[in-house]
């Protein structure tokens, strides 16, 4: 059962990561970046995953330094997860890595949630509204917690050991 907690816990995260990705694209839009700069300076696998020539063109400043601890921090805490959890011995090593995983998460949410919804609604707190384009309802209260689906799958993991 633990396991199958780290492996939901991986997969979470990386749909975070998703989103915060798309929270830097809108970023870069509301900044007045082009989509064919921003397409055209993503070439490469520096530049498509650490944004290198487009800080150098536009500095993301925070926005940078968090993709890069996120990615990396995901790309490590998923092999070691993956490929070592099932081991009863390293289960506590896994969790104890999880919780900063958590605190990552945290302001690459809230960031994330803040361009996307002044990307399409005009403002950066949105409290109830209806997307444009999924007609769906949305709302900046659930997006600014979503990392406490992480957080509870975390605690449901240490009740497990």
């Amino acid at each position: 059962m633990f396991y199958l907690l780290c492996i939901f816990i991986v997969l979470y995260n990386l749909l975070l990561y998703v989103i915060f990705r798309g929270g830097i694209y809108n970023y870069l839009r509301l900044s007045r970046v082009s989509k064919n700069n921003i397409k055209k300076n993503r070439n490469g696998l520096k530049n498509y995953w650490l944004y290198y020539s487009i800080n150098k063109q536009k500095p993301l400043g925070t926005l940078y330094y968090l993709n890069i601890i996120f990615l990396f921090y995901t790309i490590g805490f998923s092999i070691f997860s993956v490929a070592l959890g099932y081991i009863k011995a390293l289960q506590p090593f896994v969790l104890i890595l999880s919780v900063p995983l958590c605190i990552i998460e945290i302001p690459a949410a809230i960031l994330a949630s803040r361009y996307n919804y002044q990307a399409e609604f005009g403002r950066p707190f949105v409290l109830l509204a209806r997307s444009k384009f999924t007609k769906r309802f949305c709302s900046s209260l659930i997006d600014m917690f979503s990392w406490i689906i992480t957080a509870l799958l975390i605690c449901f993991a240490f009740m497990q050991l």
